[in-house]
């Protein structure tokens, strides 16, 4: 891959994760855009968890897709 295509293309599961990291700040009552008011230390213990978050539902995600993909016969990708 290319340096512009690197520039171009998004983050496999970028929205999913994002979605993830708004779900948990919202949880706490924070949105993204609202952390800024916070102290650093806040918001690095906030966004810390977020990101564990959503590391752990992509995770969950994409073993469920493994499984899906195994009971229907399907080509695991690895």
């Amino acid at each position: 891959m290319n340096n512009l295509q690197a520039d171009v293309l998004p983050p496999p599961n970028g929205e999913l994760e994002q979605a993830y990291i708004n779900e948990y700040l919202m949880g706490f009552g924070y949105t993204f855009g609202n952390l800024r008011a916070l102290p650093a230390m806040r918001q690095h213990d906030l966004m810390c968890g977020a990101s564990m978050f959503a590391s752990i539902k992509l995770a969950d995600v994409e073993s469920r897709s493994h499984l899906i993909e195994e009971m229907h016969g399907g080509q695991r990708l690895m």
